[in-house]
């Protein structure tokens, strides 16, 4: 993530190196440094690392679905950066750092139109209400603005559905899968979205492209990745 110093990257296992190709000296993973790398840089242009933001003539305001990532740790101390956590024992919107702030994807508290780039890492496979959530983020989002985000995905079936959420008990529709969280330790996954996701963020104002690296970008250790670009072109309808 950062220009100054040679890279230097560590993975213990390959079969999972996009998400565990860590970088030794800002713990960024692969998949997080293709965001930041291929992706913000060129949302943004003129810049060629993240680290660049904050040197620009013009005001980039990003809000990251997470805290304590490489991304805080390279850009906490520019004031048009924001990050978040979840914790339901926390009041919704409360302040809870410097411009780290208790959030529910599927309600944020911010204004309307507050970001440029909204970043979201595994997040809304386990959103119990996902559209909700995609809403809020499009909400937030200024015309034109970006959420750059990943989910895992198969882009050959539509979204597998893993709970019914239809009602406000959980039904499990398939063996429960959960995935490791640093905060919580472990985590339900309602679904593994499938190709119909795009059809479900054009109905909501998003323009979605997805982005390869697979095994493309050696320099970096960016191996086997792929991440979602959504626009947001047209007001909610």
């Amino acid at each position: 993530m950062s220009a100054a110093k040679e890279p230097f990257f560590l993975c213990t296992d390959l079969e999972t190196a996009r998400g565990n190709m860590f970088c030794f000296f800002c713990r960024s993973s692969s998949r997080k440094r293709h965001v930041a790398k291929h992706v913000i840089c060129d949302a943004v242009r003129d810049i060629s690392c993240i680290a660049q933001i904050p040197a620009l003539e013009r005001e980039i305001s990003i809000y990251v679905l997470e805290t304590g990532d490489a991304f805080y740790k390279t850009l906490k101390d520019y004031p048009h950066f924001f990050s978040s956590t979840f914790d339901p024992d926390i009041e919704a919107g409360k302040e809870i750092g410097d411009r780290i702030y208790c959030q529910n994807v599927e309600e944020l508290t911010f204004d309307d139109e507050s970001f440029d780039i909204v970043i979201s890492e595994d997040i809304f496979e386990h959103v119990r209400n996902y559209k909700r959530g995609f809403e809020s983020v499009a909400r937030v989002l200024k015309p034109g603005g970006y959420h750059i985000f990943t989910v895992p995905f198969n882009f050959h079936i539509p979204t597998i559905v893993r709970v019914d959420t239809s009602t406000k008990k959980d039904t499990h529709l398939l063996p429960p899968e959960y995935h490791g969280d640093k905060i919580r330790g472990q985590i339900l996954a309602y679904r593994t979205f499938g190709i119909d996701l795009f059809d479900t963020l054009e109905s909501l104002g998003f323009e979605t492209t997805a982005h390869f690296s697979k095994y493309a970008d050696q320099k970096n250790a960016i191996l086997d990745s792929y991440v979602f670009v959504s626009q947001k072109t047209k007001g909610l309808v």
